[in-house]
């Protein structure tokens, strides 16, 4: 057998004397304390297989020893050696994470039966240990076991993703578990792991996701699985695999899908979008809000003019003062050619109205260095009971329309027959 290492810890220098010649004789490696101060030193240079622990006069927590050992290494393989056999005493020292105990007076016989059983489990664990270890060891997906207190194991890829070569180097740059995940609205967080196993749980396959800052210092995306180990309580082995990549080419589609390629700004698709949401929450809730649509004056002049690059130029140059210059709850899109429309939620047409006079003012006072001023003309209206998605557009580009009539760089506003 292979020589089986055990820490042994007893403040009664008699007892300490038998033990150790009954095991020393029996081919085990022995370690002694000599005294409290001794112990975690002893412990953290040696690595021993077993502890076998006296409810010493050490401490004044009768557990505080092993608690202790227990934070180094959670899975350390502990008998404990005690008078004591009360009910309540035994199961809280189990609780704690004991896997065997013996009540004093010991005999030879029976001490070593119990290292040999508790040595066997021991070995069983680190035999299984060392194969997830060398499974997992090559694989790109960071994987942990975890109470979200402690972690219990580590895949290399997971040491190799924060550049730190054990876990209390983990613990070293975070507080809790769960402060790896950054806190995103696309992403899973959460304080607690209550909250972040309901979130996780309520979260469809694709929206498992967290971000996490690893050694390069740039933000990643994983995906996340967990699973809970059987007859454990609050044990759980969660893997992280990379979609960083994934999401970066989500991103781009979701870009070319909802933003302008000329003037970088929302397109039709992204304003028909927010449009029909807001005109769902009217219907439920009778939230108003007001569109406008705004036409570039003598566009068509411009392009023939100046040319067609010098139009894109001043396209450009509307879009971005606009936006940059309407409220954070507004959207601001392109419509086609030389139309923009702008959506304002929570805004009655009175509101609305001095909104788009200021765009337009701004608009007017913006100089191209080629073309000069250009203004633009409005239409303005604002929801009510009665329309459709079509009605309030519809009148919208009718108010646009009175507008460019009425003489341009103007702002127009057509109310429903109800607002009327």
């Amino acid at each position: 057998m292979t020589v089986t290492s055990i820490l042994y810890i007893e403040d009664n220098l008699e007892i300490q004397k038998d033990y150790k010649n009954i095991l020393s004789t029996k081919n085990y490696q022995i370690f002694i304390p000599c005294n409290k101060n001794d112990i975690l030193d002893l412990y953290n240079k040696h690595s021993p297989d077993i502890v076998i622990c006296d409810i010493c006069n050490f401490e004044s927590n009768e557990f505080e020893i092993i608690n202790k050992i227990k934070k180094i290494n959670p899975n350390q393989s502990i008998i404990l050696n005690t008078y004591k056999e009360e009910k309540k005493f035994l199961l809280k020292a189990f609780d704690i994470g004991i896997d065997a105990y013996l009540l004093k007076p010991i005999e030879e016989e029976v001490l070593l039966q119990k290292i040999n059983q508790v040595y066997k489990k021991n070995f069983v664990f680190k035999e299984k240990y060392n194969l997830l270890d060398n499974i997992l060891k090559n694989k790109s997906a960071l994987v942990f076991q975890t109470d979200f207190k402690t972690i219990s194991y580590a895949s290399k890829s997971f040491l190799d993703f924060f550049n730190i070569t054990n876990i209390d180097e983990f613990f070293n740059r975070f507080e809790s578990i769960l402060d790896m995940f950054i806190n995103n609205e696309i992403y899973l967080s959460a304080k607690t792991k209550e909250e972040f196993l309901i979130k996780f749980q309520n979260s469809s396959a694709i929206d498992k996701m967290v971000l996490m800052l690893g050694k390069d210092f740039n933000p990643k995306a994983y995906h996340v699985h967990i699973d809970k180990i059987e007859n454990e309580d609050d044990l759980y082995v969660i893997s992280l695999t990379n979609i960083s990549i994934i999401q970066q080419r989500n991103i781009e589609i979701s870009h070319k899908a909802y933003v302008d390629g000329l003037t970088q700004i929302n397109n039709r698709n992204k304003f028909e979008e927010v449009f029909s949401y807001e005109f769902d929450k009217f219907q439920r809730y009778k939230t108003d809000f007001s569109i406008a649509i705004l036409d570039i004056d003598h566009f068509k002049k411009v392009n023939d003019t100046y040319g067609h690059l010098c139009g894109d130029e001043i396209l450009i140059m509307l879009a971005n003062k606009v936006n940059n210059s309407i409220r954070k709850t507004d959207l601001f899109a392109r419509w086609g050619g030389e139309e923009f429309v702008l959506l304002m939620p929570n805004t009655n047409i009175q509101n609305a109205k001095i909104l788009v006079e200021n765009l337009r003012v701004i608009i007017e006072n913006e100089k191209h260095k080629i073309v000069g001023n250009v203004t633009s003309s409005f239409g303005v209206t604002s929801i009510n009971n009665k329309d459709t998605l079509e009605s309030i557009f519809k009148r919208c580009d009718e108010a646009l329309y009175n507008a460019k009539r009425n003489g341009r760089n103007t702002v127009e506003v057509l109310l429903g027959l109800e607002d009327a």
